[in-house]
């Protein structure tokens, strides 16, 4: 990512969004009796507080990507997990705090979903790009010691180009 693409892509929530993500991931943590050590993750470790908080930061995140294509009356989900899409019904949100992650896939992500990775901490958000899932199960990006594929930055598509391709019709 360019430096100049940071201010294009990026997205700060207000308050009130921020209090959004907080009780919607809070919510979900509860609504599923979650913790971080279940099989489906690999970072075991996090407390309860820290798995709340890593939940409301991914909500954080699809409110962004919902704020960035104008979609003002986005409302996040609480108990569709995996069966659907995050935002707009085909854009299956990503996030990690570090600037420079990756954006990882995982089998229970469907194919025909579109992912978008986000990058940052609440309030600032940075759309990095997208990839159809599909297209992000090649051989080149599977992590051998997770069993997932790992897209990095660099091998994504502008997220300023998402709504103009063909997979943008649904946004």
């Amino acid at each position: 990512m360019v430096m100049s693409d940071l201010h294009v892509n990026r997205v700060v929530l207000d308050y009130a969004q921020e209090c959004q993500s907080h009780a919607f991931g809070f919510a979900r943590v509860v609504g599923m009796k979650g913790r971080a050590d279940h099989p489906g993750r690999f970072n075991k470790e996090l407390n309860l507080h820290e798995f709340i908080g890593e939940n409301a930061e991914a909500v954080g995140a699809e409110i962004a990507v919902a704020a960035y294509f104008g979609l003002r009356d986005f409302e996040p989900t609480l108990d569709t997990f995996k069966s659907e899409a995050d935002v707009s019904g085909r854009l299956e949100v990503k996030w990690t705090k570090y600037l420079n992650g990756s954006l990882i896939i995982n089998k229970t992500d469907r194919d025909n979903d579109v992912a978008v990775l986000v990058v940052g901490r609440s309030p600032v958000y940075v759309l990095a790009g997208w990839i159809p899932v599909k297209m992000a199960r090649q051989p080149r990006f599977h992590h051998r010691l997770q069993d997932n594929y790992w897209i990095t930055q660099r091998d994504l598509f502008p997220i300023t180009d998402l709504r103009s391709s063909t997979y943008g019709d649904n946004i």
